[in-house]
């Protein structure tokens, strides 16, 4: 499994309807979510890795789609490449 602390990828996390262009980060306690500038939502979406209940497969018509279920209850989407090997990483990152 990829080691992917210290990395960024291209991604897009949805904001209700919105799928938000930016890149996903990871350290050591969380990931990042920073988006671009020229979105009409933009900021940032920050997720521990102690309260991810779930990472999976997202279900629809989008190949790349990966959920992050946080304690919480919120559902986190993002659009992303090598997604079985980042669900991975995560699952193996999250404190149960």
């Amino acid at each position: 499994m990829k080691n992917y602390v210290g990395v960024d990828i291209p991604a897009n996390y949805f904001r209700g309807i919105e799928a938000v262009g930016g890149k996903l980060f990871f350290d050591e306690t969380g990931m990042t979510f920073k988006s671009h500038a020229l979105n009409i939502q933009t900021g940032e979406a920050r997720i521990d890795y102690s309260q991810v209940q779930e990472a999976k497969r997202g279900r629809g018509i989008l190949p790349t789609l990966m959920v992050v279920l946080t304690k919480d209850g919120i559902n986190h989407r993002f659009v992303l490449s090598k997604r079985d090997d980042i669900i991975a990483f995560i699952e193996s990152r999250k404190t149960i």
